[in-house]
């Protein structure tokens, strides 16, 4: 009974140890096609990145109540509304809070917040709109839940339902502007 055992757990061990090999052939094999790369085509290093420079810009945009006119369409692509608003419109299921669940046995990665404190939606396409509504003479800021696809102009724009299209207004200043910091 104990050779049988022993046996059995010797063929599980050789089993596992071949498996074992082939896989680690295979990362030898990729560290040194990845070595060749880093030797010939090394990754550039740079003192400046535009892409992250208006990123910045657009996080501290995103952070002032700035005033937008906001267009939501159909998957079709046709108009369904728009709005005078404020700012621009958060996705429907942002969170406060990490909704992913720490799973410490298989070492998933934790996502982290965005640099405004939020977790931003991955999963849909629905909106809160900050729109603008006269009441008795007096703006007030109303949310509207969308659940089409939603564009946000930093200007003011004229809406034509009946052409389907947007176009500025001529003249208007946008209420956010890029920078060019080189």
């Amino acid at each position: 009974m104990n050779n049988r055992m022993l046996s059995i757990l010797a063929i599980g061990v050789l089993l596992i140890s071949c498996n074992d090999s082939s896989e680690s052939r295979d990362r030898r094999a990729v560290a040194q096609q990845q070595s060749i790369y880093q030797k010939s085509q090394p990754i550039p290093k740079f003192n400046y990145s535009l892409e992250r420079d208006v990123a910045i810009q657009l996080y501290k945009a995103r952070n002032e109540k700035v005033a937008t006119h906001t267009v939501w369409r159909s998957d079709m692509g046709q108009i369904e509304g728009d709005c005078p608003s404020i700012g621009y419109p958060i996705p429907y299921d942002t969170s406060l809070t990490n909704p992913l669940q720490v799973d410490y046995h298989r070492g998933s990665v934790i996502e982290m917040a965005e640099p405004n404190g939020l977790f931003s939606s991955k999963n849909s396409i629905s909106t809160w709109v900050r729109c603008i509504t006269v009441v008795d003479d007096e703006d007030v800021e109303a949310p509207v839940y969308v659940e089409s696809k939603v564009t946000a102009y930093p200007y003011p724009v004229t809406v034509d339902y009946e052409t389907n299209r947007v176009v500025p207004v001529s003249g208007s200043r946008p209420s956010v502007s890029i920078t060019s910091n080189k």
